[in-house]
């Protein structure tokens, strides 16, 4: 790697090995430069079985394991001050526990992406404080994590989310907490599903821990590798190695929007996506 502090990942799920086994399918990539692998914690998840031992096989293979957290009911934020604070703690305890368990047998930093609250007609204020509350339990629960809160993607349905379209709530946050075990996710293309191009702040760059790179289609389709040019990931990527990011570069991709894919077109797709971040990076 051209940064040892930094690692390339993919957002990891069984269904990526339908048709091939786990060597055949993380041999080229790792020929590339990936080195860890992210993996969803929700024990609601179909598939959810076949989590663990597909991290322990990840693991055989010299990969680092990071994560993001659950973020769907029951381990959605909203209430966190008002009322559902042990109901979410009981949720969301066993899967950040397996986290911070993870956490002690990698090499590296382990980070965790996480969502702040968000709610259908949502007050704002109220959404930041179940997120710095949420957040402030966490940290000092599960103190081998590294927690990356992240800018959320555009939201639906008269949702509100905290952060969303807006760099500068997600970086105060994790300012006035000021814990050294919390820093960004950049999300690159719910970025620019916002209608956000402009480059971020240098204050912004220095508290990237985690990124999330993908590309949007020609619809707007977010998720999808390295093919289009819709995104400035490499540009962006650039910018935070001038300013010494340490931590994790994850090509987080959904596998539905390949369905229509061959599979010849799907591999040579990841190999590509995974070989521009390391381009990226040098």
């Amino acid at each position: 790697m051209a940064h040892e502090d930094v690692l390339i990942g993919f957002s990891m799920h069984p269904r990526w090995l339908t048709g091939s086994t786990l060597d055949a399918f993380l041999d080229p990539l790792y020929e590339r430069g990936l080195r860890s692998l992210e993996f969803e914690l929700d024990s609601h998840l179909k598939g959810w079985e076949e989590f663990e031992p597909l991290m322990e096989g990840c693991k055989k293979r010299g990969m680092e394991i990071c994560f993001h957290a659950p973020y769907r009911p029951p381990f959605s934020l909203s209430g966190f001050q008002k009322g559902r604070r042990e109901e979410i703690i009981e949720a969301s305890s066993p899967m950040w526990s397996l986290a911070n368990e993870w956490a002690e047998r990698n090499e590296h930093r382990t980070e965790i992406v996480f969502h702040g609250a968000s709610a259908k007609h949502g007050n704002i204020e109220s959404l930041r404080e179940d997120t710095k509350g949420f957040i402030l339990w966490a940290l000092q629960r599960f103190p081998n994590l590294t927690i990356a809160l992240e800018n959320p993607d555009i939201a639906r349905d008269e949702v509100i989310k905290y952060g969303g379209g807006k760099r500068s709530e997600i970086l105060a946050l994790v300012k006035e907490i000021g814990d050294p075990r919390l820093g960004i996710c950049w999300d690159t293309g719910h970025d620019v599903r916002h209608g956000i191009y402009q480059d971020p702040p240098r204050e912004w760059l220095e508290h990237v821990c985690h990124v999330h790179v993908h590309e949007l289609d020609d619809q707007g389709e977010d998720h999808n590798p390295l093919v289009y040019h819709n995104v400035p990931n490499e540009h962006w990527l650039q910018l935070l190695m001038g300013t010494g990011m340490k931590g994790t570069i994850t090509l987080e991709l959904k596998g539905g929007n390949l369905l229509g894919w061959r599979k010849e077109d799907i591999d040579q797709a990841l190999v590509h996506s995974v070989q521009k971040i390391q381009e990226a990076i040098l």
